[in-house]
C-alpha cells in the first residue's frame, strides 16, 4: 500500500492536532489561558461522538485500509473508483447497514484531514443505492449445496494423489487441494466468506477428535470478540474436512498466517490471503465441474446456506445449528429453516394422493 495510506493506518481517524497547533505553532507556545480553551476545544471535539461511534469509525476505517493495502490503492486520499470498489467487494458480506457505516468511516477519516471524501460524490452514493436495491430485492437467497452436492463437488476436483509434473498441471493439482479444503471447511463450519478467506493459521486448535477454529470478527461480532467454531473429525471419511484441511497446510508448508492462499498459474503459492470472492470462484468452477443443475447460481454463501438446510434436514436441534452459524437473529436463522421445516410438517402429505 502507499506509504500515506500505511502512515494513516497508524492514526485514529478522529485526529484532532490541528486544533492545538496552528501554521506549527505547538500547544506549549501558547499562553496558559489558550492552552486551557485549546485543552476544552479537545474535550468538545472527543464528545461530538460517542465511544459506540469512535470504535465503529476505527473499525470501518481499518478495513477500508487493509481492502487498499491489498489492492495497492490509495486510502488518503481515496477516489470514488477505489472506494466504489471497496463498497462492491464487501457487499455480499456486509449488511446495508454496515456498508453504510462504513461510508461515513471513510468520510469522516476524510473530514477529519481536510480532504474531500469521494463518498459525497453521485458516483459512489449510485453504487450504494444499487447495492442497496439488489439486497432488498434478493437477500441471502443464493441456493444451498447440500451433502450430496459438496461430495460430488469435491470428487470432481483435482488434487488427489501425487502432484503431477509440469507447471500448470501443479498448479491445477494445488488449486485443487485447496479448494477442497475449502469447501469442506466451509460447509462443516457454516463460515461466511469473509471468514473463509480471513481463516489464519494461529486461529486454529487442534484438538483428539477435531479443531476449534475461532473467528476474530465476523457480521454479528463487529466489536471483534471472537466466536468459537467446532469442526469434527470424521474417521474413515474421505470427505473428512479436518483432514483435507490438514493436508491442504501441509502441502502450503503453512506454518503461520493465512491458511487459504492464492495458487497461480505459476504454481508458487502466494502468501497472501484469498478474497472473498476467490471463495465464491472456486465453489462455482467446483459446481461446474461436478455439473451441478445451474451450477452458476451457487455462490460462497451456499456453503454456510447448505449446513443449515441439511442438519435441518438431519434432525439436528435448530439450537445447534444455530451456535455453529452463529446468527444473532432468530428471525434471521429461520429464514434458512423455514422452507425445510414447511415440507416436513406439510399437510399435503395426508390427503392420500
Amino acid at each position: 500500500m502507499p506509504e500515506s495510506g500505511e502512515n494513516d493506518g497508524q492514526k485514529d481517524p478522529s485526529d484532532s492536532a490541528n486544533l492545538v497547533s496552528e501554521n506549527g505553532e505547538e500547544a506549549s507556545t501558547l499562553s496558559p489561558e489558550l492552552r486551557d480553551l485549546a485543552g476544552k476545544a479537545l474535550e468538545y471535539h472527543d464528545s461530538a461522538l460517542s465511544e459506540n461511534t469512535r470504535k465503529a469509525y476505527r473499525r470501518g476505517w481499518e478495513d477500508f485500509l487493509s481492502f487498499c493495502e491489498e489492492h495497492g490503492l490509495e486510502a488518503t486520499p481515496a477516489t470514488e473508483r477505489t472506494v466504489a470498489l471497496y463498497l462492491s467487494d464487501r457487499a455480499e458480506d456486509l449488511a446495508t447497514s454496515t456498508l453504510s457505516q462504513r461510508m461515513a468511516a471513510i468520510q469522516h477519516a476524510h473530514d477529519e484531514r481536510g480532504l474531500e471524501s469521494p463518498t459525497r460524490s453521485k458516483a459512489v452514493q449510485n453504487v450504494m443505492r444499487g447495492i442497496r436495491r439488489e439486497t432488498d430485492r434478493t437477500p441471502d437467497q443464493a441456493p444451498p449445496l447440500l451433502t450430496e452436492h459438496v461430495k460430488n463437488m469435491v470428487d470432481a476436483l483435482a488434487g488427489t494423489g501425487s502432484p503431477p509434473s509440469g507447471t500448470e498441471a501443479e498448479s491445477a493439482w494445488l488449486r485443487g487441494r485447496r479448494d477442497r479444503a475449502l469447501i469442506l471447511t466451509g460447509f462443516a463450519g457454516a463460515f461466511r466468506r469473509s471468514e473463509l478467506a480471513a481463516l489464519r493459521q494461529e486461529h486454529i486448535e487442534s484438538r483428539p477428535d477435531g479443531l476449534l477454529v475461532t473467528v476474530p470478527q465476523s457480521k454479528t461480532d463487529q466489536e471483534g470478540e471472537g466466536q468459537l467454531v467446532a469442526i469434527r473429525r470424521i474417521e474413515d471419511s474421505v470427505y473428512c474436512p479436518v483432514k483435507a484441511l490438514r493436508r491442504w497446510v501441509a502441502v502450503a508448508s503453512i506454518e503461520e498466517g493465512a491458511i487459504f492462499r492464492g495458487v497461480p498459474r505459476s504454481g508458487i503459492i502466494s502468501r497472501d490471503a484469498i478474497t472473498g470472492r476467490t471463495v465464491g470462484n472456486a465453489v462455482k468452477r467446483a459446481a461446474e465441474a461436478a455439473g451441478l443443475p445451474q451450477a452458476e447460481d451457487y455462490t460462497g454463501h451456499s456453503l454456510r446456506a447448505g449446513h443449515i438446510t441439511q442438519a435441518s434436514m438431519e434432525g439436528a436441534p435448530d439450537a445447534a445449528i444455530q451456535a455453529q452459524s452463529r446468527h444473532e437473529s432468530d428471525r434471521a436463522f429461520r429464514e434458512y429453516v423455514r422452507p425445510q421445516k414447511l415440507l416436513e410438517n406439510s399437510s399435503s402429505a395426508h390427503l392420500g394422493l
